[in-house]
Parts: structure tokens; sequence; C-alpha cells
């Protein structure tokens, strides 16, 4: 989608106005289902009511996250419109010059809530039951292997684009509009390969209907135990990639405001019942200061710059 496009949305959407007094937007960049909105509707819940304030949940999805983006660049500085992020949205700099914001300038770091394994996960049908027969097929592959994820410039692209280059396999990236699209076409056999956060697909290979042969994370995961790190596998040249989400506002809102939503979020995410739920769905949650969240994304954009240059990944 060009960025005409998104600014186009974002001024329509910016002409129905601010939350009215007593309300907070809570913008989410993927359609709903899928990993973001699972966490901004947890955290939405229960901070409403501690705010005194209704929190209501929006879906903007579009040009990897960029269009909700856009959308809580240009709101009021008032904190009232937050922004549920994952390592993509510092990825999208690296791979376009005409974004009509600036990432580290229009948004406010909160909080992080947390991060969850990336997974690499196989269809039955795709004939391969651990790492090293996935790899022996793909080669064999005229056309490569066709693999799916949440979208462009997404962690698991990232990941995608890596091993193809680490390990010298022929992998095709298919992007998807978010996740919940992303993974039932994978469970229906549509497409053979994603590289998938692990809370999206865990049930699925738990009742057999999917095939989990690698971790991209630098360590295996309790959920998986017996699935090994693709680095235990001898990929050793892939640096490892986990998902992380955060939660981040207008650039300019006030720091007393900024401050005490990191503090009513992470006690949220503390909540036994709240912790409990987002653990079940293997998040595992992190929390920590504005500046620490400052310091996660400035971190990460350099790594995916990086990444983005050498994979030559567009914003297509």
């Amino acid at each position: 989608m060009a960025i005409a496009a998104i600014g186009c949305g974002s001024a329509a959407a910016l002409a129905q106005g601010a939350p009215g007094p007593g309300q907070m937007r809570f913008i989410v960049p993927f359609p709903a289902g899928g990993t973001l909105d699972i966490l901004a509707r947890a955290v939405s819940n229960e901070l409403g009511p501690v705010m005194g304030e209704t929190v209501v949940v929006e879906n903007r999805p579009g040009a990897s996250g960029a269009i909700g983006a856009d959308y809580v660049a240009k709101a009021s500085k008032d904190a009232r419109t937050l922004f549920i992020a994952s390592n993509t949205l510092v990825t999208l700099p690296a791979m376009r010059n005409d974004l009509p914001f600036d990432i580290f300038k229009d948004f406010a770091p909160i909080i992080e809530l947390g991060e969850t394994p990336t997974v690499l996960t196989l269809h039955p049908s795709f004939g391969a039951s651990d790492y090293k027969s996935f790899v022996a097929k793909a080669k064999t592959m005229k056309d490569g292997v066709s693999y799916n994820s949440p979208g462009i410039a997404s962690p698991p692209h990232l990941a995608g684009e890596l091993l193809s280059r680490a390990a010298g396999l022929p992998l095709v990236h298919v992007p998807y509009r978010g996740t919940q699209p992303a993974v039932t076409d994978l469970v229906s056999g549509q497409i053979g390969m994603m590289m998938a956060p692990l809370n999206a697909v865990l049930p699925f290979i738990e009742n057999k209907q999917l095939v989990p042969i690698a971790l991209t994370d630098a360590t295996r995961t309790k959920y998986l135990p017996d699935v090994p790190t693709l680095k235990e596998l001898g990929v050793t040249n892939m640096p490892p990639v986990t998902s992380w989400f955060a939660v981040l506002t207008t650039g300019g809102s006030p720091a007393e405001r900024v401050a005490r939503l990191n503090k009513e979020i992470a006690k949220i995410l503390r909540d036994p019942k709240v912790e409990a739920s987002l653990v079940s769905q293997t998040f595992e949650i992190k929390t920590g200061s504005p500046d620490d969240l400052a310091k996660l994304m400035r971190d990460d954009a350099a790594v995916n710059a990086k990444i983005v240059q050498e994979a030559k990944i567009s914003a297509q």
C-alpha cells in the first residue's frame, strides 16, 4: 500500500475527532484475532477501570502496521491514544524512506509487554518431521519453499530471510495481513510452512495438526521442550529472533501520564489472573520503564536495518 494512501487514511480517521472525555483508544495495527489484538484486549479490559476511563480497541491494519502507527503518531498529544507495537514497527524505517512519521520522535514509549518464541512450523502434508528431513526436501524443490508470516518485516519474516541465507535454503516469503489469516491457511494446508509466533500455533501443534521442527530463539521453550533451536541444529551463523510487544503513545504526551500508564499496565500484567492467562498463551511478561523500551526499540532498529539491507527486503 502506498504511503500516500497511509496519509489519506490517517487524515480521514482524525477527522472523526480525538477520544471524548473519559475515553481512550487502543490502536491495533493488524486484524482482530492476532497476537497484538489478544494482548491489547487483555490490557484494555483492566486498564479502563483503573484509569477511570473507557478504553476502545480499534483494529487499523495495513502496510505492515504503518496505517495504525500513522494514526497514533498524529493523534492528540495527551496519551489517550495508545498503540500496541511489535518489532515490525522499528523495522519499517529501514524499508522505506517516505514514512509520514518518525518512530523515535512521534511516539512516546510506555512499556514492554513481553515476548513470545518464533517457531518453524510445517503442515503435515509437507512431508517432513524434523529439521534434517525439511532441509533435504527443501533443497529438491525447484521453485523453492513458500512460507508465510504475519506480514512484511514482521519478526517471523525476518527469521525466514535469515534462515534462507544462513542455511542456503530456497525460501520464498508470502506476506499476510496479520497472524490469524496466515495461521488459517497454514492449518488448512494451503501453504506448507510458516515462521510463526508460538502462541498462534501451539493449539494446532498440540492437536497434531501442525509439525514444529525448530525455534529461532536463543533457547528452547518450556512449551515445546523437545523442539531444538536452530543453533542446536547447526545454524550457528544466524542471530536469534524473538517477537516482542509493547505499548506506545503519541510523542510529546505528558510525562506524568506516561509514567502512570507504565505503572498501571505493569500492575495489570502482574495480576495473577492476567499473568496466568498470558503465560498460558506462551507470553513471557517483561514490563520495565519507558526508557527501557526506548533502548530496546533503538537496539532492535539497528539490528533489523542490517537484516533488511542484507536480505534486500522491500515494502513492496
